[in-house]
């Protein structure tokens, strides 16, 4: 396994997120719809510096991260497909409201759990950690929204 696929993955969170987010957004008015259209930008610009990553990473892959641990890869990629994917894909319809911040919370949960681990394999790890923050960011403000 390689570091690209990991950063597709990354790619996949942050577009399928831009997803979720639009569409709440869509479906709710007032306060609601500005947090989930502003989350909706801020999944976009996450999706645009994992795609200047993955650039640099195809450039000069052995200068750009330190891969080591083909397991922990393929844990990463589990845990995506069965955490984070089936919330994001629209497949898991919320109920209400508060269902939807419920379910927003768990993806925001889960992409911090991702990219921590995702970061041990970066020798810089500023762009990450920007990423990361502003994803924990998400979470409070999401906690901040329920009803």
């Amino acid at each position: 396994m390689q570091l690209k696929e990991l950063l597709n993955v990354a790619l996949r969170i942050e577009s399928d997120g831009y997803e979720m987010y639009s569409r709440l957004a869509e479906e709710n008015e007032g306060e609601l719809q500005k947090l989930f259209k502003e989350l909706a930008i801020q999944e976009r610009e996450h999706q645009q510096h994992f795609k200047k990553i993955f650039d640099k990473c195809m450039e000069n892959e052995k200068e750009y991260a330190d891969w080591t641990d083909d397991e922990n890869a393929g844990y990463l990629m589990a845990f995506a497909e069965l955490s984070i994917f089936p919330k994001l894909s629209g497949t898991q319809k919320p109920e209400n409201i508060n269902d939807a911040i419920d379910m927003a919370i768990e993806v925001e949960k889960d992409s911090i759990l991702f990219y921590s681990d995702l970061k041990s394999y970066f020798k810089s790890k500023q762009t990450i950690d920007q990423i990361i923050t502003e994803e924990k960011t998400h979470l409070m403000d999401l906690l901040r929204s329920r009803k």
